[in-house]
């Protein structure tokens, strides 16, 4: 078996250049996979530098090769709002505005920051039919964002009187200088969530085209609550955003879609009592099926940023098994694609797993995932400094 590993796994590798001009030939090991797709996967361990690289690398090889048009974030609804926003703007200030409340978790680095400028440009550099729209797709995680998006709704609105006390209610929540807590929010957003459909008329004609937007984030808010007080946070978390997916897919024109999630969710094939978003997607009930592409990355001698909201903390991750020490033999520079899913691949006809740290049961390689990238002596991402602004 190591010997046909070895002989197929050097006929089907590739290195990917970055910051050089290659046409994404360094990419053109994918090319085959991409007729019939309607979405592109690609999956990151957070915090680590070159993921931003990667990401910016293969979102414009898509756009290149497949035209896609919305852009998959693991990110709140309201988040993408104001990110879309500053695409059409480039007001850094939406920025600035939006990432504040994310102090402390994954996406505060400056990196993924800064990754937003790039977008911008890139958009900047194309005609209307073909700037790329975000598409946020994750429960509302930061009650923050939501609420910043529910007071621009309301800005300099006048308010019915059959509607008034819920939002003087939601105004002064908005306004309030403390941290609100969980059941304080969670009884306001049921009782919104109550009106919002009791008065559903009244919601429309003030909200207008925001009506939608207003109800699906303070729905997420909702979903929030039940996602961290759940039993299985990856279960339900993963199954929310796939129902905001196909709700969100069945409001836009029709477009392909290209995104860089966290790992997990690109996985297409179920993990035991956890059902990814890419393996709702590629299910049998999903009008996705087969039309799924996933590529994981895996590190070797990288570190990574872990923010919190005291302290910043870098450490070491090499999520590449050094059992299969056989991928060391083909690993070029910093970036190795491996295409799994080719001519007589060992990896469709078993579960040859390189990821140390998840644990698959059931099914080949290819189930999860057709393409994997190895990261070599990656540094952490840069922390984040954003200068407080005044209230």
């Amino acid at each position: 078996m190591n010997n046909q590993l070895k002989r197929y796994l050097k006929n089907n590798h590739n290195k990917i250049t970055i910051g050089e001009d290659d046409g994404f030939s360094s990419l053109s090991i994918v090319d085959d996979d991409l007729e019939d797709k309607e979405i592109f996967l690609t999956g990151e361990n957070h915090g680590v530098k070159a993921n931003v690289k990667l990401r910016m690398k293969f979102l414009e090889y898509f756009k290149q090769k497949t035209d896609f048009k919305y852009y998959l974030c693991e990110l709140p609804f309201s988040v993408a709002y104001f990110l879309n926003m500053y695409l059409k703007t480039g007001n850094e200030d939406l920025l600035k505005m939006v990432y504040r409340p994310l102090k402390g978790t994954d996406a505060w680095n400056k990196d993924d920051y800064e990754h937003w400028m790039e977008v911008y440009e890139l958009n900047e550099s194309m005609p209307k039919d073909r700037k790329i729209t975000i598409v946020g797709v994750d429960i509302e995680h930061q009650p923050k964002n939501a609420l910043i998006f529910m007071d621009y709704c309301l800005y300099e609105k006048d308010i019915p009187k059959e509607i008034e006390g819920v939002v003087d209610d939601l105004k002064i929540i908005i306004k309030t200088d403390r941290d609100l807590t969980n059941d304080e929010l969670k009884r306001f957003s049921k009782k919104l969530d109550m009106d919002l459909d009791d008065k559903e008329e009244i919601y429309r004609i003030l909200l207008k085209e925001n009506y939608y937007k207003f109800k699906h984030i303070n729905k997420n808010l909702l979903i929030m609550y039940e996602v961290y007080q759940g039993n299985n946070f990856n279960d339900i978390r993963d199954r929310k955003m796939y129902q905001n997916f196909i709700e969100l897919y069945n409001r836009l024109p029709k477009g392909k879609y290209y995104g860089q999630l966290g790992l997990s969710h690109i996985f297409q094939r179920p993990f035991p009592y956890v059902n990814w978003f890419g393996a709702a997607l590629n299910s049998k009930e999903s009008i996705f099926r087969g039309k799924v592409l996933s590529i994981a990355y895996v590190y070797h001698n990288c570190k990574y940023l872990y923010p919190t909201i005291r302290k910043n903390y870098i450490s070491s991750i090499n999520t590449l098994d050094p059992a299969l020490e056989v991928f060391n033999d083909f690993t070029k520079g910093e970036y190795t694609i491996f295409k799994l899913n080719g001519k007589d691949s060992p990896f469709i006809r078993k579960l040859i797993w390189p990821i140390l740290h998840k644990l698959p049961e059931g099914g080949v390689t290819a189930d999860y995932f057709q393409y994997l990238v190895i990261v070599k002596d990656s540094q952490a991402a840069n922390p984040l400094e954003l200068k407080e602004h005044n209230k």
